[in-house]
C-alpha cells in the first residue's frame, strides 16, 4: 500500500484523470457533506426575482407619447424623471406642438376649448287654479212646514237640484223651519203654504120609522133583507158598518123605506105604523096563451124566447109563485128593485102577483142591466 492511500484524511478523494471526485463509502455510496447556504440564497433570490419581474414590468415607462388618434381625444400621461418626481402632461389632439410650452418639473395643463353648452329656453309653467264659482243668491226664501226642495222648485219655478246647489246642499239634504235659502236667478219666490182648512159637513139626523131588536143569530144582512132595506141604509141610519159587531138584545134604526112588521120590529112611538092591506087581490086565473101574451106584449120579439125560458125556469108559468125574495112569473127581488120600482108606480110587492105587471117590470129590469145577468145561472147567461 502506498503512501496516499493510508494518508488519514478525514475527506479522501481519488482521480480517475478527469477531476477531483469523493472516494465512496464502504458499500458503494458517497458520503453526505454539510448543505451550503449561498446556495439557499441564490435560490430564494431567483424565486423574488421571479415574482417582481411581472410587477416591474408592468410598471415600466418607455416614454412613447400617445397617440391620440387611438385614444380619441386628450390624453394625461404620467412618466416618472431620472430623479423620481412625477411629471403629468395633458396633450390635446388638435393643438400644435409648436405651442406646447416647455415642461418643468411642475404639472403642466394646456386648456381644451370649451364647447358651448346647447341654450335651452326655459319653460315656466304656471299652476293652473280652479276657483268655484261664487253663489250667486238673486233673492231668499224661508223654509215654512211641508216644504221639500222639489216643492218649492215646483213653485219657484226652476229645477230642485238647482236651489240645492246655490246653497251648496243635494236634494238629500234636509230642510228645517224657519230655515232661510237661496234662490238662483231666475226663481220666483214661493208664495207662504196656506194652512190646510178643515171643513165640517153637518149630517141630518136619519128619522127613525120604526126599531129593531137584535135576536140570536142575525146579521146585517139578514136584517136589511127582513125589513126591505139596503144594507147601507141599514148601517147608516145606526152609525155602524158592515162589519161592525151585533150584540143580542141591541136596538136598531129602522130607517125611512123599511118595512115595520111586529114579528120583527118594535114601532116607534114617534111614529106608529100600521099594516097596510095589500093593493093587488088575485081574483082571477090566468091561462098559458094570457100569460105567453103579456110577455110577448113587454118583450121585444128578439127577446121573447129567452123570456119564456126564464118564465118556465123560474116559476113554471106560475104567477103567484113567491118565496122569501123574489115575486111573480119573473121572480123578481122586491127588495133589492123596490127603489126604482116607485117610478112605475109599484110601491107594494103584492103588485108583482099580476103577471101583466109582472112581465112589464121585468123588461124594465133588463133594461137596466143591458143584459140577462139578473137571471143568469152558471150554466146559462145568453149575451145580450
Amino acid at each position: 500500500m502506498s503512501t496516499y492511500q493510508q494518508s488519514s484524511v478525514t475527506d479522501q478523494f481519488w482521480s480517475n484523470g478527469s477531476g477531483r471526485q469523493r472516494r465512496p463509502r464502504s458499500g458503494g455510496q458517497f458520503p453526505r457533506g454539510p448543505k451550503d447556504p449561498f446556495r439557499r440564497r441564490l435560490a430564494a433570490l431567483f424565486v423574488v426575482g421571479l415574482c417582481i419581474a411581472p410587477i416591474a414590468w408592468a410598471l415600466r415607462g418607455d416614454g412613447n407619447a400617445v397617440d391620440v388618434t387611438n385614444t380619441g381625444g386628450a390624453a394625461a400621461i404620467v412618466q416618472f424623471d431620472a430623479n423620481g418626481d412625477a411629471t403629468t402632461s395633458v396633450v390635446a389632439p388638435t393643438v400644435d406642438p409648436a405651442t406646447i410650452p416647455a415642461m418643468t418639473d411642475s404639472v403642466a395643463v394646456v386648456a381644451v376649448p370649451e364647447t358651448a353648452a346647447p341654450t335651452t329656453e326655459a319653460i315656466v309653467i304656471e299652476p293652473v287654479t280652479t276657483e268655484a264659482p261664487k253663489r250667486v243668491c238673486a233673492s231668499k226664501y224661508t223654509v215654512q212646514a211641508g216644504d221639500s226642495w222639489f216643492g218649492i222648485a215646483d213653485r219657484a219655478g226652476v229645477k230642485a237640484s238647482l236651489i240645492a246647489g246655490t246653497n251648496n246642499k243635494t236634494i238629500q239634504s234636509p230642510l228645517m223651519v224657519g230655515q232661510e235659502i237661496c234662490l238662483p236667478p231666475g226663481a220666483v219666490v214661493p208664495a207662504a203654504i196656506e194652512p190646510d182648512v178643515v171643513t165640517t159637513t153637518t149630517v141630518a139626523k136619519i128619522a127613525c120609522v120604526g126599531k129593531y131588536t137584535v135576536k140570536t143569530g142575525d146579521s146585517w144582512s139578514g136584517i136589511a133583507k127582513k125589513v126591505g132595506i139596503k144594507i147601507s141604509e141599514l148601517t147608516a141610519a145606526n152609525g155602524k158598518t158592515s162589519r161592525s159587531t151585533l150584540l143580542p138584545g141591541q136596538e136598531l134604526c129602522l130607517p125611512q123605506g123599511a118595512v115595520v112588521a111586529s114579528a120583527v120590529a118594535t114601532p116607534s112611538t114617534a111614529a106608529p105604523t100600521t099594516t097596510q092591506p095589500p093593493k093587488y087581490v088575485p081574483t082571477k086565473t090566468f091561462t098559458r096563451a094570457e100569460l105567453e101574451k103579456f110577455v110577448r106584449d113587454a118583450w121585444p120579439d128578439e127577446l121573447e124566447d129567452n123570456a119564456f125560458y126564464v118564465v118556465n125556469r123560474e116559476s113554471n108559468w106560475n104567477p103567484l109563485s113567491r118565496n122569501s125574495c123574489c115575486i111573480g112569473l119573473f121572480q123578481l127581488n122586491w127588495n133589492s128593485h123596490k127603489s126604482w120600482m116607485k117610478n112605475y108606480g109599484i110601491t107594494d110587492a103584492s103588485e108583482l102577483l099580476n103577471p101583466e105587471v109582472n112581465a112589464k117590470l121585468a123588461y124594465a129590469t133588463w133594461q137596466r142591466s143591458g143584459s140577462w145577468r139578473p137571471w143568469c145561472t152558471q150554466n146559462w147567461c145568453p149575451a145580450p
